[in-house]
């Protein structure tokens, strides 16, 4: 409510009503306002305790495990009972591989064969020389050259190479 304006002197008792009457609205105005700010004021007190409570660590904490236990709970469930039956079945499985190798040891099937070291070892020599020597040649430019390889230095836009070709081509290519 708006104050009203003060009207023609009348009476002292007249004035001094009208007095009490304006300050029973200025005071009625402030109270509502005060009223409002306080209301304002416990709303963004509850916003903050909330907000707090959200970010506190214990409580993260607590909403994160909860979520994980929601999620894979039953997952987990199905998991350990599984296992628990693996369990039973892991021990005949295991009695029967003691059981297929006392029979391949009767038959002695598990014995080491001459020629298979014999042909292996060279074999698997040959296999790791065939990846490593190329790599290792191809290094530096004295071994390219020493293995009969034409060496290309680096440029800006590519790095040095050693190139091997037939017939003499390195040195056709080279020039």
């Amino acid at each position: 409510m708006r104050p009203r304006p003060p009207a023609a002197p009348t009476s002292p008792d007249a004035d001094l009503r009208d007095t009490l009457d304006l300050l029973s609205q200025v005071v009625a105005i402030l109270s509502d306002r005060l009223d409002r700010q306080t209301a304002t004021l416990d709303w963004l007190a509850k916003g903050q305790l909330q907000a707090h409570a959200a970010t506190s660590p214990d409580h993260v904490a607590a909403a994160t495990a909860q979520a994980v236990t929601d999620a894979l709970g039953p997952r987990l469930t199905e998991i350990v009972d599984a296992m628990e039956e693996l369990n039973g079945t892991k021990a005949v499985l295991r009695e029967r591989w003691r059981i297929v190798d006392r029979e391949e040891a009767r038959l002695g099937r598990w014995r080491v064969q001459p020629w298979a070291v014999v042909a292996g070892i060279p074999l698997a020599l040959v296999i790791f020389l065939a990846f490593t020597v190329p790599r290792a040649v191809a290094q530096t430019s004295f071994t390219c050259r020493a293995t009969g390889g034409t060496w290309w230095e680096a440029t800006e836009r590519y790095p040095a190479i050693c190139l091997f070709a037939t017939h003499g081509q390195n040195e056709a290519n080279a020039s």
